[in-house]
């Protein structure tokens, strides 16, 4: 909703309520800020999802442009003539070239810097279970350091210990 309603006032910027400034920027960085913010809210979900959010609100965006545009004419208010049909149709056609692959590149850009800042469960799961590791292979390391050098050592001895089963 929100990008059909920025590409209509881009569009229309003349008899917009809210100035947009300018239209080509608008058109641009639209799309890539509101996947960018569609990415951020979804981290919790696998990167395809974001891609298909994207995919989603580009298609919803277009069809709303488009509904928008062909509104007159769907209403009998305008002329069906071929200047309002070229015009109508042009306007659609640029919204989902320019919609689709900037909404999607912008939701996984957008799933991307939100794993940065926000990283799922899993990945936090993940991140726990490796620094688990790291400080049985220091402390592994510790020991070592601390006993005299001798010839016959273990293997069991070289190996950090098993991980500790949690209560």
């Amino acid at each position: 909703m929100t990008l059909a309603s920025f590409f209509v006032a881009a569009f229309f910027h003349a008899y917009s309520t809210f100035w947009t400034g300018d239209p080509g920027a608008v058109i641009l960085l639209m799309p890539l800020l509101t996947g960018l913010l569609l990415g951020i809210l979804i981290t919790n979900d696998e990167i395809v999802v974001a891609a298909g959010a994207g995919l989603l609100a580009a298609t919803l965006a277009v069809v709303l442009i488009g509904l928008f545009l062909f509104a007159p004419l769907l209403a009998g208010v305008a002329p069906a003539n071929r200047a309002t049909e070229a015009f109508s149709i042009s306007r659609t056609v640029l919204s989902a070239l320019l919609l689709f692959p900037l909404s999607v590149v912008g939701s996984v850009i957008g799933r991307g810097i939100g794993d940065l800042f926000l990283p799922s469960a899993r990945v936090r799961a993940q991140l726990e279970a490796l620094r688990e590791e790291t400080r049985r292979w220091h402390e592994a390391l510790e020991r070592m350091e601390r006993r005299p050098l001798d010839r016959d050592l273990r293997e069991s001895q070289l190996l950090p210990p098993e991980p500790r089963e949690k209560d």
